[in-house]
């Protein structure tokens, strides 16, 4: 399985842009308020730091996936320890996802679609793409859906144009400090750093040693997309509404009104945030499917898409509402948690360690 790193581009930019959109402006605007753009502005330097830990650690031994890398580098005990820890994250992050596609889906265009409807369907989507294709498939999914998601945002930021009244932004940094706006960066750096999956991805470039640009490029497309969205949402829906709203960014689109009948642009948001979670969820499958059987030695990885496939859905019925599946998982885990540790932490250690070892064993071979 091979990948090309136009592939990989459009891969890292949908799973970063669309959530990041829809799932971190309302707890970003709680925090920052109409400084919201600076704190994306922050969030946007964290990922690209992100970014160039994880190509760094991955690029010590260019063709081993996570798995194998963390394993060389750190010994066989503490490499499988590592793997777990990201084997938590994956695990954890799928069913989660799920909940928020379907909150999203019910709240806001089908509200008596029952809940588990919605979940069957799109688990049987990621599953056809992961199982039959794997990677290849998913990427070249990114590679078709990719441009549509972006033709599609700027559609609808064209479009609101007429809604945009500068003055929510003022004043700049006088109501909240700059312990308020870096709060408020957390949560959207959070999702942004999804780079770090890179770790696993890169093996499966045909050229592993060229993938760096490909990352930068599309952490950088997407920060400048989420930056640019986010601005005018709170331009359009003022700082004083946003933070009451679940997803300001689909409030946006419904203020469109143009002409007097060009309006209900929904649609353009919704096919944002489908393609951009299909191909999130499709990549954590295989990830996780894949990195599972590689550690406990299961030949064929496909069969585990098959075992976890109910599982996710068992384990994304369980949030009892909204606030559970959007809040509590971000506040309590991914921020404080899987950011510092899985984004940050072990990449860091893996690269600090992996550069160690290489002087050594080239100071020992000369």
């Amino acid at each position: 399985m091979k990948i090309t790193g136009l592939q990989l581009f459009w891969m890292i930019l949908i799973m970063e842009v669309g959530m990041t959109l829809v799932m971190t402006l309302t707890p970003g605007v709680q925090a920052a308020g109409q400084d919201l753009w600076i704190s994306i502005l922050i969030a946007g330097c964290i990922a690209m730091l992100i970014a160039w830990i994880v190509t760094n650690a991955a690029h010590l031994h260019p063709g081993q996936d996570l798995i194998r890398l963390s394993q060389t580098i750190l010994g066989s005990v503490f490499g499988k320890i590592v793997v777990v820890v990201y084997l938590v994250q994956w695990y954890t992050i799928i069913p989660i996802v799920l909940r928020q596609f379907t909150d999203v889906i019910n709240i806001m265009i089908m509200p008596e679609t029952p809940k588990l409807a919605v979940m069957i369907v799109m688990v049987l989507l990621i599953s056809y793409a992961a199982y039959y294709g794997g990677i290849v498939s998913i990427a070249r999914c990114s590679e078709m859906l990719g441009p549509i998601v972006v033709l599609m945002i700027v559609l609808v930021l064209l479009t609101s144009l007429n809604n945009v009244d500068v003055r929510n932004l003022l004043p700049v940094f006088v109501d909240n400090g700059a312990q308020a706006i870096l709060k408020g960066a957390l949560p959207s750096a959070s999702y942004l750093g999804h780079c770090v999956e890179y770790l696993m991805l890169a093996a499966f470039l045909y050229q592993p040693e060229k993938g760096k640009p490909y990352v930068y490029w599309a952490v950088g497309g997407a920060t400048f997309l989420v930056l640019v969205a986010m601005t005018m949402t709170l331009t359009t829906i003022s700082v004083h509404m946003s933070p009451r709203l679940w997803y300001p960014f689909f409030e946006m689109t419904r203020k469109i009104s143009l002409f007097g009948f060009i309006e209900n642009l929904d649609p353009l948001t919704i096919i944002t945030w489908v393609a951009s979670v299909f191909i999130k969820l499709a990549v954590y499958l295989f990830i996780a499917a894949y990195g599972t059987a590689e550690l406990l030695g299961i030949k064929n990885w496909r069969n585990l898409v098959l075992w976890i496939a109910p599982v996710i859905v068992a384990f994304a019925l369980l949030p009892k509402n909204v606030t559970q599946a959007t809040s509590n998982y971000l506040l309590n885990y991914w921020v404080p948690v899987a950011m510092p540790v899985n984004m940050i932490g072990l990449p860091l250690l893996l690269l600090v360690v992996g550069k160690i070892r290489q002087r050594r064993n080239g100071a020992g071979s000369s």
